[in-house]
């Protein structure tokens, strides 16, 4: 609405000009006349003694315009003069889209949604556009501005562990917030299947994050053994991940739809998940056929047509208001436990301290860690230390295959070599030396000490 009044008022407005210089010129005022004795109606100073029905209605409705004009004015520099001191007193954000997005926050956080219009007074920005190029060009166009502020960049395409490191920035994953939190909407983990088939279908961006979470998130025995089915058209994981391990018995499989008996799998399998925004038709063929486990599909806002089917009691995941939230988007809770992790590893192994002299492959890697000591804590009394730190260390090496890392030994012999991205530590577990397993064994202690994310 906002939007549709800002175009029209301009018209608006100009309609008691017109008809007051259409009436005038009735009245007999040579055009130049008419003009400025109808502008001057908008300052209730009439110059003219001419009279007729325009401009009567002119008359009046010219300075209801001025007077719009002036409240509309004072509003805004109202609304400033407020939002300059919430921003004193408050957590404040600003959140800049092209779309009609909105973000959940706590009490105590007062935000603006700007659209493309910067604000200078907010503590903290997040930058929303339609794609990542919009989401960069916005930063780069007020990167002055932005130095000193808290900066948050939602990302659909870019990889976040590919992304060099700029001080003051977040980059959050949107599809990476959704795959996250449909594991732990499902908790792969809770449940300990030893043995379990997991569909994911879809072709997109969506598809991939969902794998990639998943792969890291769902590990819960040293004898668990998940196959992720993958149907798929552009076979994204092989192409990317030709070389990649799991570390254990679980397997990545990809498919093509066409390819033969990927509608048994679907109905032998114990989860499946339709990462895509399907055809109705599509959408009801996967639900027919699955038949012996649950069925989650991508769904972004209420009301659509798969709200209404109840065969088989498919269950929706990735609804914005669901993801779009401060939890999800600024992490503050997760980044200060995953700041945590990096100091004392810092302190025991040496390395940065300072969270935010990290680079973006080294945030992630935390931020992943921490997550997953979530996981660990959640973990039945069963699973002994050795177990579960085994786990940690296969979600460490998954991280870095997904990340491009590989085993390697570097010309001057150290650990790792971030530049070739290999490292000498992505080996089974049992084959790592004993100091390092002391490394995995400390963060299990943590994840059973630390309070639920």
């Amino acid at each position: 609405m906002k939007k549709l009044w800002e175009k029209i008022f301009p018209l608006l407005f100009l309609i008691p000009l017109v008809i007051g210089t259409i009436g005038y010129l009735q009245s007999g005022e040579m055009i130049t006349n008419a003009l400025y004795a109808s502008f001057a109606l908008y300052f209730t100073n009439p110059v003219s003694d001419a009279y007729n029905g325009l401009v009567e209605f002119a008359r009046w409705t010219a300075p209801l315009m001025t007077a719009t004009v002036i409240l509309c004015a004072l509003k805004n520099v109202w609304h400033k003069l407020i939002w300059r001191i919430q921003c004193l007193e408050k957590d404040s954000v600003a959140i800049y889209s092209d779309q009609n997005i909105s973000i959940s926050f706590g009490e105590n956080v007062t935000t603006i949604y700007a659209g493309n219009t910067f604000q200078p007074w907010a503590k903290s920005h997040i930058l929303m556009f339609s794609s990542d190029q919009d989401n960069l060009k916005f930063y780069e166009d007020h990167k002055k501005k932005l130095k000193t502020d808290e900066v948050y960049i939602a990302l659909r395409e870019l990889e976040t562990g590919l992304l060099q490191k700029i001080d003051k920035i977040d980059f959050f994953d949107v599809n990476g917030a959704i795959a996250r939190n449909l594991w732990k909407q499902i908790s792969v983990w809770k449940n300990r299947e030893q043995k379990m088939d997991i569909v994911i279908y879809g072709n997109g961006a969506l598809a991939e994050a969902i794998l990639t979470y998943g792969i890291q998130m769902n590990l819960f025995s040293a004898s668990q053994q998940i196959t992720y089915h993958v149907i798929s058209e552009t076979n994204y994981f092989e192409i990317k991940h030709p070389n990649f391990q799991t570390q254990n018995e679980d397997r990545i499989i990809s498919y093509r739809e066409s390819d033969e008996g990927i509608w048994e799998i679907i109905r032998n399998a114990e989860i499946v998940i339709a990462a895509d925004l399907l055809s109705m038709q599509k959408f009801q063929e996967i639900v027919v056929n699955t038949v012996k486990g649950q069925l989650y599909y991508y769904s972004p806002e209420t009301g659509t047509l798969g709200d209404y089917i109840t065969y088989g009691n498919p269950k929706a995941f990735g609804r914005n208001d669901f993801i779009f939230t401060d939890e999800n988007i600024r992490r503050k809770q997760l980044v200060k436990k995953a700041d945590e992790l990096n100091k004392q590893y810092a302190r025991n192994y040496g390395g940065e301290k300072e969270w935010r002299k990290l680079s973006g492959f080294l945030r992630a890697s935390n931020i992943s860690s921490a997550d997953f000591m979530e996981i660990l804590r959640e973990l039945p009394d069963t699973v002994q230390m050795e177990e579960a730190a085994e786990l940690e260390h296969i979600c460490w090496c998954r991280f870095h295959y997904l990340n491009y890392w590989k085993y390697g030994i570097s010309d001057n012999g150290a650990r790792k070599d971030a530049q070739k991205r290999i490292h000498k530590d992505l080996i089974p577990y049992k084959e790592l030396s004993e100091a390092e397993k002391e490394k995995d064994r400390d963060i299990v202690k943590k994840a059973r000490r630390m309070e639920k994310v």
